[in-house]
């Protein structure tokens, strides 16, 4: 969610290419508790998985988009260390999701290396959860800063649990508890550089990972890939897999890629971070229902998903690695109310 100001260090969006018009969801409105915001929140999460959450018009807002600046910074900072110094650091799935990734080390769907470099802040580390972290020495001294920015990110990603809680008819905070600030998880804060491509090989740069993000390449359908331009003082959040699970697939995750930018913009760096929310380590991965909730039993041919969230993650992401899972959408799910099956619906674009 960058500044005007970070954006007009850029060449411009081009006018030419098609895109795709996420939901826009207002984050004043949600904290103000307004129905008909948290009815297009829900149907956006059913239908597509993904909004664009505005930040403007609120101190809350306003806040978290100068934090977010910071973090650009850092970004910039860490992605241009010596590479043999940052893989002193380096990340080593599924044992460890924090540290470096190098460009390459991962696959995109048709199995050959992404491009993309990241370095994953644990949110553990910051906040005190877990004991510290060798980091660089630019994450070290940037440790309040960090801490600052990964509260203010989950007191967003509580609002909008607490608002599909509503929404699902679940018990208030049922699906923050799932992934709380003050339990050991895998939840990070992903700083990502993105080298420019040759005009000759252009490609997928990182199939999907599973959230608050950014993702520029959204697809309406598989065979019909639009990009989604970024705007100022707006978050894109996705959701994840485990919003599938527990939800029985009412909630959506779809599939998405980043690639390279389009027009000049494809011909400098280019930089993004992202919350990527994870369960508690002992999370149950089963659906949730019960009561009044909207989330259906198991039906005949399905399974429980009997899983904690830390033997799915570590089983997920070997498949990711492995390139085995990262092309497919899920969820969607007609939801059943008062007897009558009613199919998630939302408009392309709303302003």
């Amino acid at each position: 969610m960058p500044t005007q100001a970070y954006f007009d260090q850029y060449p411009s969006f081009p006018d030419d290419v098609h895109t795709a018009e996420l939901q826009r969801v207002s984050f004043a409105k949600l904290l103000s508790h307004d129905a008909a915001e948290a009815k297009a929140l829900f149907e956006a999460c059913r239908a597509w998985g993904f909004i664009a959450l505005d930040l403007e018009g609120c101190e809350e807002g306003q806040s978290f988009i100068q934090m977010a600046a910071d973090m650009f910074e850092l970004d910039k900072e860490v992605n241009s260390m010596d590479v043999e110094e940052l893989m002193k650091y380096a990340y080593k799935p599924p044992y460890s999701l924090f540290g470096y990734k190098e460009a390459g080390n991962l696959k995109i769907e048709d199995g050959r290396p992404d491009r993309v470099e990241f370095y994953n802040v644990g949110r553990d580390d910051v906040v005190g959860v877990s004991a510290p972290l060798s980091n660089p020495p630019c994450i070290e001294r940037s440790r309040p800063a960090i801490k600052s920015y990964v509260e203010q990110a989950h007191s967003i990603v509580r609002l909008i649990c607490a608002t599909l809680d509503s929404e699902l008819h679940l018990p208030s905070g049922t699906l923050e508890s799932l992934q709380p600030l003050d339990k050991p998880s895998g939840t990070a804060l992903r700083l990502l550089r993105y080298l420019p491509q040759p005009t000759t090989d252009r490609r997928t740069s990182l199939s999907d990972t599973r959230t608050l993000d950014r993702s520029p390449f959204y697809p309406t359908s598989p065979a019909n890939w639009r990009y989604v331009k970024p705007a100022p003082g707006c978050a894109i959040v996705n959701l994840g897999d485990a919003m599938v699970e527990w939800s029985a697939g009412i909630l959506r995750r779809n599939m998405h890629r980043v690639t390279f930018a389009p027009g000049a913009q494809g011909q400098v760096p280019r930089y993004s971070h992202a919350y990527l929310v994870r369960p508690q380590a002992e999370a149950p991965m089963k659906r949730l229902g019960g009561g009044n909730s909207l989330i259906p039993e198991l039906e005949q041919g399905e399974e429980e998903n009997v899983m904690n969230a830390k033997e799915w993650e570590a089983h997920k992401a070997v498949a990711i690695r492995q390139g085995r899972d990262n092309a497919r959408s899920r969820g969607g799910r007609e939801i059943k109310l008062k007897g009558e099956k009613i199919a998630a619906q939302v408009s392309e674009v709303r302003a």
